[in-house]
């Protein structure tokens, strides 16, 4: 039995070692400058910009859905599009994000709706995995405990892909419309926002499946969102959570139970969207490649929106001041 043990023991920590070694040193050339590397250049306009600024957070509904320079040429406030890829979970965009958030900033959520529905979504999958051990190492300081445990099988399987040269491209995956290849860490401006695509027709959209109604809310995304509120009152800065864009036809398949109550237990919670859901659902003509991605019109569109609730919010806290 003793020696079983001690095999065993030997057997874990070698494949331990083998794990560690394709992590740290065997590179996947194939997301080299892919659009992940985009994720280093918005966290250095995040450090670099002065206070007050507005801060975009959320996934990829964020990165093609806002014409930041709009924002903030019409609020004459600094902003910078944290939103590049839900897959991060919400946890790690909620907290990547954290040190940065001064007195008198504004953050603007816009979390996918799967951020409450999925663990995965919540924790991380294989693409946050990409993004902490081939693009930025230091991200790893913004993972939690939790989080390091639920990314555990993702990251082996990770690890074993590259020992066996079957390196993954992480934002093909689920992606059938020939743009993948575009998602490049140039398709961004300095504020962030995807532009690459502005110069492309709309591709074919593979829709979601319908929700299941047995599939309960997690009370961790609501928690956290609220644990985030408390946080950036206690910095003096001023959370806003909006919905994501979403598409006309998707909506219409059964999805709109299921964003009713995310809408519902946000409000239960004190940290509601600022305005309905329905607002940000926009006919599919205007989406890109995906129900979350606005193609060019759809996101003066939805930018629109978003001016007039900033300026709205602005003034009224003008007005309280005054008072």
């Amino acid at each position: 039995m003793r020696k079983l043990i001690l095999n065993s023991i030997i057997f874990i920590c070698i494949f331990a070692l083998i794990i560690l070694f394709s992590l740290f040193l065997i590179p996947n050339r194939r997301i080299v400058n892919n659009s992940l590397y985009a994720n280093i250049d918005k966290h250095h306009r995040l450090d670099s910009l002065p206070s007050p600024k507005i801060v975009f957070v959320g996934g990829s509904n964020l990165a093609y859905g806002l014409n930041s320079k709009r924002v903030e040429d019409s609020l004459h406030m600094s902003v910078v599009n944290m939103g590049l890829h839900a897959g991060f979970g919400l946890k790690f965009i909620l907290n990547e994000v954290k040190p940065y958030i001064k007195k008198g900033d504004i953050v603007v959520l816009s979390p996918e709706y799967h951020h409450f529905y999925s663990a995965n979504m919540l924790n991380g999958e294989k693409v946050l995995v990409a993004l902490l051990f081939e693009v930025d190492r230091k991200n790893l300081k913004y993972i939690t405990f939790s989080q390091a445990i639920h990314l555990i099988p993702g990251t082996i399987q990770y690890a074993v892909s590259k020992l066996m040269l079957k390196q993954l491209d992480m934002m093909e995956e689920g992606v059938e419309t020939g743009y993948e290849k575009q998602y490049k860490r140039n398709s961004f401006n300095k504020y962030g926002d995807e532009v690459m695509h502005w110069g492309y027709p709309n591709h074919k959209i593979i829709q979601m499946s319908k929700h299941s109604d047995n599939e309960k809310i997690l009370p961790e995304s609501i928690d956290l969102i609220a644990d985030f509120d408390k946080y950036t009152t206690n910095r003096k800065a001023k959370l806003i959570i909006i919905p994501p864009s979403f598409m006309s036809s998707t909506y219409k398949t059964g999805y709109e139970k299921t964003i009713d109550n995310i809408d519902e237990k946000l409000k239960n919670q004190n940290t509601p969207f600022v305005i309905p859901p329905r607002s940000f659902i926009f006919k599919d003509s205007l989406f890109f490649n995906s129900v979350f991605h606005l193609n060019k019109q759809g996101e003066e569109q939805r930018t629109d929106s978003i001016i007039k609730m900033l300026k709205s919010y602005i003034k009224s806290r003008h007005s309280k001041r005054a008072i």
